[in-house]
């Protein structure tokens, strides 16, 4: 605890990091926060990481998209489950081309792993089934239970 306490802050820390994300939020504002956070995912989505070195020894959150080109000792996708991925509007209404953007981008999180990938998903969400989903079962793979 005292190793805890005695560390800085994130913000002191990674300062350039806390001012690219206080710009994205303040960027993001707007009349509600439904609103807010609808325009900060599109802008952190459309953001890429061309350029950037990842460091080795700490964890890095990406989009699947921004995980294009870039290569990890290890990769957790999660959320790998029908409704999802792809998205519930494009299963319900069969939208083709965003069925198959999101196969694309799931191969992409997939290949970026050299030594080790972790698929997730949950067995379970809102209470219902989330189903398993149709990309892996496309290649092969069934969920392992834990």
């Amino acid at each position: 605890m005292e190793r805890i306490r005695a560390e800085r802050a994130p913000a002191e820390r990674y300062p350039a990091a806390f001012a690219r994300l206080r710009t994205l939020v303040e960027a993001s504002a707007a009349p509600s926060l439904e609103t807010s956070i609808g325009g900060l995912l599109e802008r952190v989505a459309l953001t890429t990481s061309e350029g950037v070195e990842a460091d080795p020894h700490r964890v890095n959150l990406l989009t699947l998209h921004a995980a294009k080109g870039l290569e990890f000792s290890r990769v957790c996708v999660v959320g790998v489950e029908d409704y999802l991925l792809p998205g519930y509007r494009a299963i319900e209404e069969d939208i083709q081309p965003e069925i198959e953007e999101s196969r694309r981008l799931l191969y992409v999180g997939m290949t970026r792993a050299k030594d080790r990938l972790v698929l997730t998903r949950s067995e379970l969400r809102e209470g219902r089934p989330s189903g398993g989903s149709m990309f892996l079962s496309e290649i092969g793979l069934t969920p392992v239970a834990p």
